[in-house]
């Protein structure tokens, strides 16, 4: 096995490929979310519909960043972490989070 680091480089590590079809409430919640979007859409005309799409559009791409936001925090705070295990607090800066 190479490095994390490399794995995470080489997307051999996705984590945004995670599955949860395995736990329970996750797959209730999903069936419960995919029963009211068909509900929504039933009760919709197209006009409707496109803008729909396009707010869901929208949201999608604000959970993308969010997630990415979220991924690099946590990894500046990994290293950091790790950091002041190594070399000790009065060594390391914690302005970059």
């Amino acid at each position: 096995m190479q490095s994390i680091l490399e794995e995470l480089f080489y997307r051999n590590i996705r984590p945004e490929l995670r599955r949860y079809n395995d736990n329970p409430s996750f797959v209730k919640a999903d069936k419960l979310k995919q029963r009211n979007y068909e509900k929504l859409l039933a009760a919709l005309g197209e006009p409707e519909k496109e803008l729909l799409e396009k707010y869901m559009d929208a949201q999608e791409e604000l959970e993308n960043k969010v997630h990415y936001d979220t991924f690099t925090y946590a990894m500046k705070f990994g290293v950091l972490l790790m950091s002041e295990v190594f070399v000790g607090m009065s060594q390391v800066s914690k302005e970059v989070i």
